[in-house]
């Protein structure tokens, strides 16, 4: 069965009353509460008038090094290829070691921005991104960082080979730092610039109550028909195409007629926009649901902010194992039939293989080379009706890849019966070849 799409409705929650067993106080008892308490609320206030008076301000800092024990490989240029990833993690976890053995406890994070050729290596742009007191100023603080990185320049304990002379450093404010950030994808971050670590996202949409949060996924929108409400999910991979489902446009195929929404609710959206082109894989069969996956070209561009960015595409050659992490979103009923919901829900699900997933008595050979399983053998998490041409995504040292489209499935979180997701990196030349992505 297509998770097909469905007409907008919020869903209403019963109200559990629980009863409550009246309790008789002795004076004992009451006087150890009572310390208690004051106990509690004496920590409490500590623990505010600690942050009050520290006041955390974030501070970020631009770095440009040469790096000359390594060659500048023609895929660096490519930021979603696996070598510019593999690079980028080890200055990244370098730069991470270096903060840490130094006792700053005031670093959070870094990010490769650009790796550029240079005739004696390779020339890294990388932002830093520190905590201090906001009574602190960005030229002291700058001096600091600068000494770390020197006295670790001294120990030659680095695996790259920093060039010393090349090192500049620059301050530069969240607006500049957000520009240079968007510049990659498949980064989340909070309303306050900073970066939203995959830890902060659990399982949650079947058999979970609980909604993203703001900026959690920013990729998502929410393919609407002008009149008829929410259809179908849909990944945004550039600040004009959105990456869905070919099933979602079955019933209209006419780009004038369509909305497109982001935020993690329907109403009220955080932005919209109208669509200008819809792009159907050629060889989408209806019958064996091959081939089940669509562009879709937004008429103006967004702007990329915490609230709205692009996913990152998959290198073709990337190849998950079984029971890899993924997690699938989607404003999608959260039981077989039930109405969508208002607000974005999320669902930490496994990749399953397709040996597995072709077996008799799960769904006995029509898992093609272009899909991918993923869920639970027992069933109780999945995607379900109106999550369809939603992503299904993959974090790889917190910078998240579309691995999935939410396709098809039989009901929802059954036993047996994961949920099956058209497998994006078997797309990645069509999908160069209609957008240049």
């Amino acid at each position: 069965m297509m998770y097909g799409p469905v007409e907008f409705s919020e869903a209403d929650y019963p109200q559990v009353e629980y009863q409550r067993k009246q309790q008789f106080w002795d004076p004992i008892r009451l006087a150890l509460y009572t310390v208690a308490i004051v106990a509690i609320i004496g920590i409490a206030t500590g623990i505010v008038t600690h942050f009050v008076v520290e006041d955390d301000k974030s501070f970020y800092y631009l770095a440009s090094f040469k790096v000359t024990n390594i060659k500048y490989k023609e895929n660096y240029g490519m930021r979603t290829s696996r070598e510019f990833m593999e690079r980028s993690h080890q200055i990244e976890r370098m730069m991470s070691r270096i903060f840490r053995r130094s006792g700053d406890g005031r670093f959070i994070k870094s990010h490769v921005i650009k790796l550029r050729p240079d005739e004696n290596g390779v020339n890294i742009l990388i932002v830093l991104m520190f905590r201090y007191p906001s009574t602190d100023s960005a030229e002291r603080i700058k001096k600091k960082i600068e000494r770390i990185l020197y006295q670790s320049l001294k120990t030659k304990q680095l695996p790259l080979t920093i060039n010393k002379p090349s090192f500049t450093l620059t301050s530069i404010d969240s607006k500049k730092m957000q520009n240079l950030l968007n510049s990659r994808c498949g980064i989340r971050m909070t309303s306050s610039y900073m970066p939203l670590p995959a830890s902060s996202s659990t399982e949650r949409i079947v058999q979970g109550m609980e909604t993203a949060m703001e900026g959690e996924w920013p990729w998502q929108a929410s393919l609407q028909l002008k009149g008829a409400g929410h259809q179908c999910g849909a990944s945004l991979i550039s600040n004009t195409w959105l990456l869905t489902a070919a099933h979602c446009f079955r019933k209209n195929k006419d780009p004038s007629q369509w909305i497109v929404t982001f935020g993690t609710t329907i109403t009220p959206p955080a932005v919209q926009r109208n669509l200008g082109k819809i792009i159907i894989h050629e060889n989408y069969h209806r019958e064996t649901n091959d081939n089940d996956i669509a562009l879709a070209q937004l008429a103006t561009q967004v702007e990329f902010s915490n609230t709205v960015q692009r996913v990152c595409l998959p290198d073709s050659s990337i190849k998950l194992p079984p029971k890899t992490s993924v997690f699938v979103t989607g404003f999608g009923s959260t039981v077989d039939d039930g109405p969508t919901q208002n607000r974005l829900r999320q669902a930490r699900v496994e990749t399953i293989s397709t040996a597995v997933c072709n077996r008799k008595d799960v769904y006995d050979g029509l898992i093609t080379s272009g899909m991918l399983c993923a869920g639970f053998m027992d069933g109780k998490v999945d995607a379900c009706k109106g999550d369809s041409g939603g992503p299904l995504v993959y974090d790889n040292h917190d910078i998240w890849y579309l691995v999935g489209i939410v396709s098809w499935g039989q009901s929802c979180a059954l036993p047996k019966k994961p949920g099956v997701y058209t497998r994006v990196t078997q797309y990645r030349d069509w999908i160069a070849s209609k957008t240049g992505i």
